[in-house]
């Protein structure tokens, strides 16, 4: 032992000092390893006890203690744990005064060993009580016991410490019994004591106040411990804790249900006031920071007289105001003069000129608009009588707060207004900025709720206005206000209604005649996006869009981000308002013309020109039938081109090798777009086969390359989707050609585009034969490949389009695949890949059970249970040991949902056989890791769910589960003993 400590201690100064860092990785890993041994008990406490020990191994080892209580507990013997809590005791003594971070570990340890330990063995009045018979007698004790205090509570429900549920939640309980024990020790901390163990106290009390829902609120009202919070607001050194522990309180007033917050009232009458008396020392810091800003953009202010907050305390009052607007919001949207009080404080909270303390009280705000606005009018509209009230009591309330959501909208709407000098930000500094735009946006739509769309729209259309009507006097235009006056009504656009006729057309005119400065054009384009439905219902549309296409298409040759927003416009235009542009249409596919042929100087990326595709293909498609398939050659003319034009030269050449996937690709997108959009199945179904020879070259020249066959597919899969059968024609050949490549090349997207084909087809029965071909082929390839989890887990779209297949077959088309051969090896192959931890490729192979499973319970599927029986009556045990493998540790707890449901519906359809297998394969489970009780309870509620009942065997699925997992022994162990030799399961990680 002596030599592996003299090896942790080399590993510890290498990982700290060596300059290598592989030599630093290698000594983390084997210090990680060490951390997991049995010596790593004895000898991380003799380092701690060692008084010539580094603090660099004073840390791990008190690390190493810590991990070693949460999770390999059960690896010490009976006698262990006292000694252990000895040990813990006189190390949290010795090291009292610090260092810091090697106390905090042991506090921890000591929390962990209480979740192990049972209250019992703590004394019958538990480890409460039991910490403060050992440290509260002893004054230099004391800031050790408050930091256990502080710790233990929010160790209350933690899963990082490895017990079983029930222990978890018997740990809890002991705790919430304890509070009372908890509250006199921290009230005996508070007399006499120094302001650091004030804050201590009041952090513990805080962390105490989350258990303490048992206690009266009249209790509380008096206690001392409340008395030392809110006395703590008014002290700089306790300022921060006390915010911490008066937040609490307030949550805990509004903890239970609405009915009970009256009995919570004599807290809540002491808590209020107290916060309130705050505010004139916010005022003052407002008024202190609005100064300042004016002083910094060259305002000559007098700041003699105010005074400044520390940020800190600044931001602590404002989130006290927040989480008291929060907590009482349904109170305050009451609009009694008590809560207008603390909506004017709130208010003056927005107002403070830093972004981020303002947007601390945006969540009271959204949560305001939702109490005013958002109602379940069932009961009260039982009668006419209470609907009339209810109409009568709602509008006063609106017309209560009116005046404050429009005062927020002024508030918050110059904080998007960019500053001087923007175009010299760092990257983070624009991301906040954009971040606080984001905001505001939110904002603004939340005022919206109250105010009406049309309310909202004046607000904010005033500013803009009056910068055209200066402009129009002589004066110039103030780009920056202009383009923030646009962003905020850029941003209810949603709100804004169709019979809006006052603003949106003088907003929408002005548009064409702003200045050309690129942001401004950015934003400009971003708000015909956002308003195109607006233009779609509004008679004012005919005369406003010749203008506002024209500022679009010129916005095309703009550089970076003005020419995309452009791109994006036109597509929402051309969405919105298909049926308004018949006269603009030809103008249109000339400029996507020029676009395409790259001969003007636009500035479009290949993702722009794919908004131009899909606008153009939706209006395109609303033409009447007489341009219709003129129109459609024009808009794939200009893409088929050039694509042929490539694979024309591969075939001159010889070899496509020589061009990139992208020369392909860019075209090949563009086409999936117009049939994505495109809606008229017929013509475009006629387009599609007369561009298939094309596409079939594609096909041939790039079958190796993934990336291209993967678009290709794509594209089929919308020509597919959109044309539906009007695509009989080709159907045949390109099914060919799918199933010659997959073949070849195992693209799994040749899987994705025959699952698309089999949700269209499937059930024309005309179309059986190549179908059932094509999945034969598809799925005897498929299954040849994955034969063991490492072949799924190097081949995971493989696995999640496979099995996407099989789902769409047994929905679409049940009769080509369940009857057949094909349903045994491809259930095989699914219970080898059941485990793999690709979360989409796990997801479709669950689905596939889940599919097959329910088939026979079905109305039409009655007629395969000889069928599914045949195939899972054999494998039933397998499959049921393989599933419960799953939920105990080789596929993540995200799962949980997904697994259960396979196994509820095997235990429907064989309801008798199910517990025998459950049984079988529970009986696998060592019995050290999980007792006959637990084992028993899992057993029960597979039965229940056997008889139709489900509700028990979810709980009882997440409590095995949290057993089996509590840590990486037990996991192995359950997973050694679960794992079916012929099936080559995940390994645990």
């Amino acid at each position: 032992m002596g030599d592996q400590r003299a090896t942790l201690l080399e590993a510890l100064q290498a990982l700290y000092h060596h300059p290598d860092p592989s030599i630093r990785n290698a000594a983390n890993q084997w210090l990680d390893e060490f951390q997991h041994t049995m010596e790593a008990w004895q000898i991380s406490d003799s380092l701690l006890h060692d008084p010539s020990s580094s603090l660099e191994a004073l840390y791990f080892s008190a690390q190493t203690i810590r991990t070693k209580v949460q999770r390999d507990f059960e690896d010490l013997p009976p006698s262990a744990p006292l000694s252990l809590r000895a040990s813990l005791m006189a190390l949290l003594m010795k090291f009292r005064q610090g260092p810091a971070t090697v106390r905090t570990q042991l506090c921890l340890a000591m929390a962990a060993l209480a979740v192990q330990m049972t209250a019992e063995e703590w004394g019958r009045a538990g480890v409460i009580h039991w910490l403060g018979q050992e440290l509260g007698s002893q004054p230099e004790a004391i800031p050790v016991l408050l930091e256990l205090l502080a710790v233990f509570p929010q160790e209350a429900n933690s899963y990082k410490i490895a017990v079983r549920p029930e222990r978890r939640r018997q740990f809890h309980r002991d705790l919430v019994s304890s509070v009372q024990d908890a509250f006199e020790l921290l009230s005996s901390c508070l007399s006499g004591g120094s302001i650091q163990l004030r804050e201590q106290v009041l952090r513990a009390f805080a962390a105490w106040m989350r258990l303490s829902f048992g206690i009266s609120a009249t209790t509380l009202a008096s206690h001392p411990l409340v008395a030392a919070s809110l006395a703590g607001l008014s002290s700089e050194e306790t300022f921060d804790a006390a915010v911490d522990a008066v937040t609490e309180l307030i949550r805990f007033t509004v903890s239970g249900s609405p009915a009970e917050l009256s009995a919570h009232m004599p807290l809540v009458v002491v808590l209020v006031p107290q916060v309130m008396a705050l505010r004139p020392r916010f005022t003052a810091t407002v008024k202190a920071a609005q100064a300042e800003k004016k002083a910094q953009q060259g305002a000559d202010v007098d700041t003699n007289d105010l005074e400044e907050e520390d940020e800190e305390v600044t931001k602590g009052m404002a989130y006290l105001f927040a989480e008291m607007g929060e907590s009482y919001v349904d109170l305050i949207a009451s609009g009694s003069s008590e809560a207008l009080m603390i909506v004017e404080a709130l208010a003056e909270v927005t107002s403070h000129p830093d972004d981020n303390i303002a947007a601390i009280t945006f969540n009271f705000w959204h949560r305001l608009s939702m109490a005013l606005t958002a109602r379940d009018d069932s009961e009260y509209y039982a009668t006419a009588e209470g609907g009339a009230a209810l109409d009568v009591e709602w509008d006063r309330r609106l017309a209560t707060f009116r005046p404050t959501f429009e005062l927020l909208v002024s508030l918050v709407s110059f904080r998007v207004t960019y500053p001087p000098g923007f175009e010299t930000w760092r990257k983070d500094e624009l991301a906040d900025f954009k971040s606080t735009r984001y905001a505001v946006a939110d904002m603004l739509m939340d005022a919206a709720a109250v105010l009406g769309g049309q309310g909202t729209l004046r607000l904010l259309a005033q500013p803009l206005l009056q910068l055209a009507a200066s402009a129009r006097s002589g004066g110039s235009w103030d780009w920056r206000a202009a383009e923030a006056a646009l962003y905020c009504i850029r941003a209810i656009a949603k709100a804004v209604p169709v019979s809006e006729d006052a603003f949106m057309p003088q907003v929408l005119l002005l548009l064409p005649q702003l200045p050309a400065q690129p942001q401004l054009i950015y934003t400009s384009s971003l708000t015909i996006a956002a308003f195109a439905d607006w233009l779609g219902g509004s008679p004012s549309a005919p005369s406003l869009l010749p203008s506002l296409l024209q500022l679009l298409t010129s916005a095309l040759l703009v550089p970076e981000d003005a020419c995309a927003a452009a791109a994006l416009a036109l597509k929402h235009v051309c969405d919105a308002c298909r049926r308004l542009l018949g006269g603009s249409a030809d103008a249109l596919l000339n400029i996507y013309q020029q676009v395409m042929s790259g001969k003007a100087s636009f500035n479009l990326s290949s993702e722009d020109e794919l908004q131009l595709v899909e606008g153009l293909s939706l209006m395109v498609s609303a033409l009447p039938p007489d341009r219709l398939v003129p129109a459609l050659d024009a808009l794939c003319i200009p893409i088929l081109t050039p694509l042929q034009e490539v694979v024309t030269a591969a075939q001159q050449a010889g070899s496509s090798q020589q061009f990139t996937s992208n020369q392909y690709t860019v075209h090949i997108d563009r086409i999936a777009n117009i049939f994505r959009y495109g809606s008229e199945p017929e013509p475009l179904a006629d387009v599609f086969q007369r561009m298939w020879p094309l596409l079939k070259a594609v096909f041939m020249q790039r079958a190796t390359d993934m990336r291209t066959m993967e678009k290709l597919c794509r594209a089929c899969k919308y020509a597919v989707r959109t044309c539906g059968r009007a695509l009989g024609g080709v159907m045949g050949s390109m099914l060919e050609e799918v199933q010659d490549r997959y073949q070849q090349h195992h693209h799994s997207c040749f899987l994705y585009l025959a699952s698309e084909v089999i949700k269209v087809f499937g059930s024309d029965t005309a179309c059986a034969g190549y179908l059932g071909t094509l999945i034969s082929v598809l799925f005897g390839q498929s299954v040849s490949m994955l034969t063991s989890i490492q072949a799924f887990t190097s081949q995971p779209d493989v696995a999640d389009d496979c099995f996407l297949l099989a789902s769409r077959c047994i929905r679409y088309c049940p009769h080509l695949l369940v009857p057949t051969t094909m349903l045994p090896p491809l259930v095989d192959c699914a219970m080898t890949g059941i485990t793999i931890q690709h979360r989409e490729a796990c997801r479709s192979i669950l689905t596939f059970f889940q599919d097959v499973l329910d088939l026979p319970s079905s109305l039409s599927g009655k007629q395969y249970r000889a069928a599914v029986d045949s195939v899972f009556l054999p494998r039933g045990a397998t499959l049921t040991r393989v599933l419960l493998a799953a939920l105990v540790g080789a596929l993540p707890e995200s799962r949980l949902t997904e697994v259960s449901y396979v196994l509820i519906g095997l235990a429907r359809l064989y309801s008798p056989q199910v517990v025998q297998w459950a049984q079988e394969a529970a009986a696998l489970i060592p019995s050290n890791v999980v007792t006959d009780g637990e084992r028993m309870s899992f057993l029960q509620a597979i039965q229940s769910a056997a008889a139709g009942t489900d509700a028990e065997l979810t709980t009882s699925i997440e409590e095995m589960s949290d057993v089996c997992r509590r840590n990486k022994k037990v996991m192995e162990a359950v997973q050694g003993a679960l794992q079916p030799l012929h099936l080559s399961l995940a390994p645990v990680s």
